[in-house]
């Protein structure tokens, strides 16, 4: 499918740039917006029959599976990512709620930790549960609401810092020290700190599945994020988040190709000069940008020759987030009895189950009792995710038979654990559906199914990655593999700084705009 560029008038202009960005995710989608604003014809080129990327949801007789949103950095007006979903024409049409819970968490004996977005109640609840634990729970909570006060500057990339901005940046070092010092500890290490068991399993996320050298920061950012009323949930999700900047780009003017997947960047003389489909059709441009799949770029596209030891190392010795296993359920049900949260409920099984290979102790489920347009009236979508091994799936899939009796066996497997958690369910569902990492492949082309890239560890926290190839003129790198942490609000902010940086090399003055 072929959106074309709108008609317009370019009578007395100077001819515009062409820029070829590869990939129609939230990045891609992004740096096509910020092109136009700045007059630079922007093609952007799309695998899958629509846009999004890994920002994505599905549908299922009636039912949207969101594959994406929790919650969403920038929600609340003021805040420094807020304007960003202004410029991308997303902030003036969304619906966003805050939920009260961040997530719940029961013990063996029933008992229910309910993790509260304000601090202050959670402070309370933490006290309640582990009294014991008071001095690690101050200090705990204190971190919340220094965050709180916390607002990152987004508005350039460090690239383009000047000796004004590094003035400015002084008055930040008070926080910049805070952020270090809570960086380099490991969450697990700071969840050895309760007495309480069950509070060392909260504060600690899931340890066994790559998450140990996760910084203790990462739990305390979220929850700042959650007291102030930042990080809201938009109603309809991914796909609503996602059809909100596709029509501010194409309004901007901007051509997008979709079900157009390619397979090279074509190189002439050290310089990007376009992009080759898998179809075998050639498109030229002035510039290119991979808002894809980072490997994908650099060692199919690219046949791996635009690359020093330092690129090679990341590829070869970071980790990744591990890929997930989703299951999706449409349920006749309304669940009003299961408080709404932005990360769902868990809970201890009776005994061990093994999915894909590894033995799960716990439940994770996430109603969306809060969002009624995903589900037809009375009914509800339900959610249950498991990290998973890649390489596990990868095998599978090569015997196409065992690959699909092994999702209908976690799908039955799911749904009874469910149905003792909440009697009479299995009854309910209308709707099942198994999304694997090989599904993420299939659709986003995300190494190893990685749906958000690098890992942020003690390590990568602070890294700073290129958006440029060694030996490689006219060609850029944006969103979440040159961006460690990745995230919906940290891939529009590489779509715009990649385009700032652009604009810096014409001696442009970057300009950005609302509808």
């Amino acid at each position: 499918m072929h959106y074309p560029v709108n008609n317009i008038s370019r009578k007395g202009r100077n001819v515009e740039k062409s820029i070829i960005i590869i990939g129609g995710g939230l990045t891609g989608l992004a740096a096509g917006c910020y092109g136009r604003m700045n007059g630079y014809r922007t093609s952007v080129f799309e695998m899958h029959d629509k846009a999004g990327g890994v920002c994505t949801g599905w549908q299922r007789k009636g039912y949207t599976i969101d594959g994406a949103m929790n919650w969403l950095v920038g929600t609340k007006p003021g805040t420094s990512f807020h304007k960003f979903w202004e410029e991308l024409g997303a902030a003036q049409q969304w619906k966003v709620i805050n939920l009260d819970q961040y997530s719940l968490i029961e013990d063996e004996s029933g008992k229910v930790f309910t993790m509260y977005s304000d601090v202050n109640r959670l402070e309370q609840q933490m006290m309640e549960f582990a009294p014991e634990d008071e001095a690690v729970i101050r200090e705990f909570t204190k971190a919340i609401r220094y965050l709180a006060r916390f607002d990152m500057p987004v508005d350039k990339p460090q690239e383009l810092y000047s000796l004004i901005d590094g003035i400015k940046a002084v008055k930040m070092l008070p926080y910049l020290r805070f952020i270090r010092k809570w960086a380099e500890i490991r969450t697990a290490d700071f969840a050895q700190r309760f007495k309480n068991p069950l509070l060392r399993k909260v504060v600690n996320v899931a340890p066994e599945d790559g998450f140990a050298d996760m910084p203790a920061i990462t739990m305390p950012m979220m929850l700042a994020w959650q007291h102030q009323q930042a990080a809201g949930y938009v109603i309809g999700g991914a796909l609503a988040l996602v059809s909100y900047i596709q029509r501010r780009y194409l309004d901007l003017g901007g051509e997008l190709h979709l079900k157009a997947g390619v397979e090279k960047v074509l190189v002439e003389n050290d310089k990007a000069v376009g992009i080759r489909l898998a179809d075998g059709t050639e498109h030229r441009g002035d510039i290119v940008i991979s808002a894809a799949d980072g490997h994908t770029t650099i060692f199919d596209m690219l046949d791996g020759k635009c690359i020093d030891d330092k690129i090679r190392g990341y590829y070869d010795n970071l980790q990744l987030f591990p890929p997930l296993i989703y299951i999706g359920l449409g349920v006749a049900r309304k669940f009003d009895d299961v408080p709404p949260s932005v990360g769902g409920l868990t809970f201890p099984l009776e005994k061990p189950v093994t999915i894909a290979g590894k033995a799960q102790k716990t439940l994770g489920v996430l109603i969306y009792n809060f969002d009624p347009t995903l589900a037809p009236e009375g009914k509800t979508v339900v959610k249950v995710q498991f990290n998973t091994d890649y390489d596990y799936w990868e095998r599978l899939y090569k015997e196409p038979e065992r690959y699909k009796a092994e999702k209908e066996q976690i799908a039955d497997t799911v749904v009874a654990l469910l149905d003792k958690r909440f009697p009479g369910l299995a009854a309910q569902v209308e709707m099942r559906d198994v999304a694997t990492p090989m599904t993420w492949v299939r659709y986003t082309g995300n190494w190893k199914g990685s749906y958000e890239g690098w890992m942020i560890t003690t390590k990568t926290l602070m890294m700073q990655m290129s958006k440029t190839l060694p030996g490689l003129d006219n060609f850029y790198m944006a969103g979440q593999w040159v961006n460690p942490g990745g995230g919906m609000p940290t891939a529009v902010m590489s779509g715009r700084h990649t385009i700032q940086i652009i604009c810096k090399k014409d001696k442009k003055k970057f300009v950005a705009s609302t509808p």
